[in-house]
């Protein structure tokens, strides 16, 4: 039972890190000395009890038709896996309702916490890599894969990163509602700012001029200094609030653009794999793909339009299929990663020191907008942000030396 709820509460720390934009479950899971069993358990999913169970009801519930259902189900570590992924739900619930106010109103302490949490695990997958004492050769096998994920994990966690992929164009006929409720009805990919001035929508504009000559007035203004101030979630959430009061006339034809069914699909496929390994976050792989916003949009949009009384056909094809293409990507990339913990553990940890260190360029405390790019900057005063990130920053590193002496007690052996 005390395995059970220390299990539980090892979940609730993976549940918390999924929740932050730039952190990564993984990262947590290593620490915590659960991340091997944690890949093998997904590893080992399958459905080949499926047929035993319809066997067993179908043959009038034989004891040894049951027996066969029993054995093949205990071999999907189901205890292990159900007591986790209840700690990871109850966290991000939990998580859900104070993180997003932490990051939106104490934007560096509370990132600077993070990168103090993410470079002090760092000790964990080294002191793994030593234990395996085989020579050089695997040594410089390991730091080699450490530069390589190093650079991919900075290049990827880069601010300013973006890609579109493959959009696709449709047209919406308003219903005199305003334009961030049309934008749930796409649903869209782009936000309010980038539909109302795209080159697409000048009638949109023309109206709300005609209108609202105030409203676009000042719409004009934002879009004309846009860049210029420093971009923190909670200045970008000021400049996009003038855009919720625009009123698009009803029959005004807006266009929009949304992601391709098979780009949605590959997103959420690299996006899953993303959120298992240490340091690299699936949120940023979304926002990089261009489909962060339109996710959540299509998430709210489904909701509010049920709520009304309409099935939204197209919102919930889109969420299927990026639903369903992260179940794919989870299971097979679980056994890309499963083997090469087993069969090449030194370069493998290798690479995942690497991302760490490397995609700690996502969570780092201090940006700037330069000519209207998102960029990390070296704090520029000794002031109370930077007394509040270097502490959280000592505070974040501590608790990591917490959890790694309890994660210790309970050591994932190193083989098979």
């Amino acid at each position: 039972m005390k395995d059970r709820i220390l299990l539980f509460l090892k979940g609730m720390c993976m549940g918390i890190a999924d929740v932050i934009p730039g952190v990564s479950g993984g990262t947590l899971a290593l620490i915590l000395g659960i991340y091997k069993e944690f890949v093998d358990t997904l590893r080992g999913l399958h459905l080949k009890w499926l047929p035993l169970l319809f066997l067993w009801l179908k043959n009038g519930r034989k004891a040894e038709d049951f027996q066969a259902l029993k054995a093949s189900v205990m071999t999907l570590n189901l205890p292990f896996l159900i007591t986790l992924v209840a700690g990871i739900g109850t966290a991000i619930v939990i998580g859900s309702t104070f993180i997003p106010y932490l990051i939106e109103n104490h934007p560096v302490p509370t990132k600077a916490f993070f990168f103090g949490l993410i470079l002090a695990s760092v000790y964990v997958p080294v002191k793994m890599i030593q234990a395996e004492k085989k020579g050089g050769a695997l040594l410089a096998s390991a730091v080699l894969m450490a530069v390589l994920g190093a650079g991919f994990g900075y290049f990827v966690t880069n601010p300013s990163n973006s890609f579109e992929g493959a959009q696709e164009e449709f047209t919406l006929e308003a219903k005199g509602e305003t334009l961030k409720d049309l934008a749930r009805r796409g649903p869209t990919s782009q936000t309010l700012e980038q539909i109302y001035w795209s080159e697409k929508n000048k009638s949109l504009r023309g109206q709300v001029l005609v209108n609202d000559p105030e409203l676009a007035a000042k719409l004009t203004d934002l879009h004309e200094n846009a860049g210029r101030e420093v971009m923190d979630k909670k200045v970008l959430k000021a400049r996009s609030k003038p855009y919720e009061e625009v009123m698009v006339p009803e029959k005004t034809e807006v266009v929009l653009m949304r992601p391709a069914l098979w780009f949605i699909a590959i997103a959420g496929a690299v996006a899953i794999c993303a959120m298992i390994l240490p340091g690299i976050s699936g949120s940023y792989i979304l926002l990089i793909f261009g489909v962060y916003f339109f996710v959540l949009n299509a998430l709210k949009g489904t909701l509010s339009l049920l709520a009304s009384g309409t099935v939204p056909a197209m919102h919930i094809v889109c969420l299927a299929v990026f639903i369903c293409s992260m179940l794919v990507g989870i299971l097979s990339f679980a056994r890309v990663l499963s083997y090469m913990l087993s069969k090449h553990l030194a370069p493998t940890l290798g690479a995942l020191v690497g991302l760490m260190l490397g995609c700690l360029r996502g969570i780092w405390p201090f940006q700037s907008a330069v000519d209207g790019v998102v960029v990390n900057v070296m704090p520029t005063a000794q002031n109370a942000d930077l007394v509040s990130a270097v502490v959280a920053l000592i505070v974040g590193i501590l608790i990591v030396v917490g959890l790694s002496f309890v994660g210790s007690r309970f050591d994932e052996p190193v083989h098979d």
